[in-house]
């Protein structure tokens, strides 16, 4: 059953949609994600010149994909490992 999820999922090439993509490659795709969130956070900076509301929108942003980097990171290294969890 594990099997026949994974042979579905793409590790190579391009893939637009997120889900089709195994955990390595989710993982790298939410890597590619954090500069440009730390890009958005200094632009919305720099347009709003208030660092209360910039940091409620750092922390609205950037923990839910800190966390989504380490889940992706662990469900990763368990795939290699062959575990199902």
């Amino acid at each position: 059953m594990v099997g026949e999820k994974m042979s579905k999922k793409v590790d190579k090439g391009f893939e637009v949609f997120y889900f089709n993509l195994s955990y390595r490659r989710k993982f790298l795709r939410t890597m590619w994600c954090i500069p440009f969130g730390i890009l958005f956070i200094i632009i919305f900076y720099y347009c709003t010149d208030s660092i209360i509301q910039t940091s409620i929108v750092a922390f609205t942003f950037l923990c839910p994909l800190m966390i989504q980097a380490a889940y992706t990171y662990k469900k990763w290294k368990g795939e290699d490992k062959g575990e199902d969890k």
